[in-house]
């Protein structure tokens, strides 16, 4: 009975880890922070220093539950060429992963340049540096001597993500093909699996309906090479004057892979962007088995746009 018990423990705790980091962990964040996170076309797209900070926890109910944390900064750097960066740090039980992303994009205007960030076209491309460590202390075998519970403490691997968008007349759409391993890559989905290859979709419509204030339907898909597909249907009303806005929206999010498929948060989300700073509140309600037994999950976010400094001259200068 001993041993029997614990294989099942075993497997509850790759299944509840599994889960947690069938995708990259700050596939959601796009909703408070910066689509530069899945895309990485989106770098310089206005003429600011774009700082953006955020943090998501999963399943409230668990000790130690998964949660992560990103920090973001993109600008325009000369002429029609934008840099960026973002750092994330994601804590799931006895795995850390850790990662750095520099990116850069180009982008060209659909009209005329002074509202290019209104009617663009772009591309752009990232290289990101990715870590894993694994913390065999916080684990609770019974066995100390199991050689399955150890292996590599540490992973470092490199990563090549490319992606495209376009802005024109309200609609916006977006395609990127993200972890691209360059060279060979090694198990790092709980020290079992290899990170699998995503491809973003994303689409909307910012529907102006009266003066200062919009609808915007948007719609994102994501598949992996593991076969896992997910898809969010967002929906988010705006005010905006010339020096606020506000936003309030729900995100609806399916998954399908091997182990469910069907319906899997519900997520009311609020925005404010007073002057410069803003700032983005959601919460997961959960409607899966697994949100059940882990409980709601939340997401914050917190940003700063500064004039930029680094080319004062902006978008248009030659």
């Amino acid at each position: 009975m001993n041993y029997l018990k614990k294989i099942l423990s075993v497997f509850i705790l790759i299944y509840y880890c599994a889960y947690g980091q069938q995708s990259i962990p700050f596939d959601q964040q796009y909703l408070l922070s910066d689509k530069v996170l899945i895309n990485p076309s989106y770098t310089g797209s206005t003429d600011e220093i774009v700082l953006k900070s955020t943090y998501h926890q999963q399943w409230n109910d668990f000790n130690e539950s998964p949660n992560t944390q990103t920090i973001s900064a993109h600008f325009n750097a000369f002429d029609r060429v934008g840099l960026g960066a973002y750092f994330f740090r994601d804590e799931n039980g006895p795995i850390t992963l850790t990662g750095l992303n520099i990116s850069s994009a180009y982008h060209i205007p659909l009209g005329d340049e002074e509202f290019r960030s209104e009617s663009q076209f772009s591309f752009g491309c990232s290289v990101s540096l990715f870590s894993q460590s694994f913390d065999y202390n916080k684990l609770r075998p019974e066995d100390q001597n199991d050689p399955l519970l150890y292996g590599d403490k540490s992973i470092f691997l490199p990563y090549f993500n490319l992606g495209t968008s376009v802005v024109y007349s309200g609609f916006f759409a977006g395609v990127s093909v993200l972890d691209i391993p360059l060279g060979r890559n090694r198990p790092v989905v709980n020290s079992i699996e290899p990170s699998p290859t995503w491809y973003y979709l994303n689409l909307g419509y910012n529907w102006e309906l009266v003066d200062k204030i919009s609808l915007e339907p948007s719609f994102l898909m994501s598949l992996n090479t593991n076969s896992e597909r997910i898809m969010d249907f967002n929906l988010k009303a705006k005010y905006k004057d010339d020096f606020n806005a506000f936003a309030v929206g729900v995100s609806y999010r399916t998954a399908k892979d091997s182990q469910q498929s069907g319906g899997l948060s519900f997520t009311p989300f609020f925005q404010a962007d007073l002057g410069k700073l803003n700032f983005t509140f959601g919460y997961n309600f959960g409607i899966s088995d697994i949100y059940k037994e882990g409980g709601d999950g939340l997401m914050v976010g917190l940003g700063y746009n500064l004039d930029n400094f680094i080319n004062p001259n902006g978008f248009r200068y030659r």
